[in-house]
């Protein structure tokens, strides 16, 4: 019937068992302590918003030099649109001694899933 209702299925020819991912969506406790670090493009903040307590700094070809402006002693949480790109960001992040975590899920998963309300500037 549905794959997704049996506990264990047999593995075809070549394929791995894939270990569960050991990092977790982010709770309202972990969003209490960081400052988020929102690597999204200029028109994804302008037509979504942007998180509060959030940092603007787009993941692009001068990415690593802004965060070597940040304060080293807080904690960050790297976010982008739908968490694609923020395994590489955060590699780099951790390169230039910042204490960063991901955001499993991405904009989408605090908005919609924890409910966050973004905040829209004016026009």
């Amino acid at each position: 019937m549905f794959d997704f209702f049996v506990k264990s299925r047999k593995l075809k020819l070549g394929e791995e068992k894939r270990a569960p991912r050991n990092d977790d969506f982010p709770s309202y406790e972990l969003l209490k302590e960081i400052t988020i670090l929102d690597i999204r493009d200029e028109d994804e903040v302008n037509e979504y918003g942007k998180m509060p307590n959030s940092v603007h700094i787009p993941f692009d070809e001068y990415f690593a030099s802004k965060l070597m402006m940040l304060d080293k002693s807080k904690k960050y949480g790297i976010m982008d649109l739908r968490g694609v790109k923020i395994k590489e960001a955060l590699e780099i992040a951790k390169s230039v001694g910042l204490n960063a975590v991901e955001l499993r899920g991405g904009f989408f998963y605090l908005s919609e899933v924890m409910n966050i309300k973004p905040i829209k500037e004016e026009e």
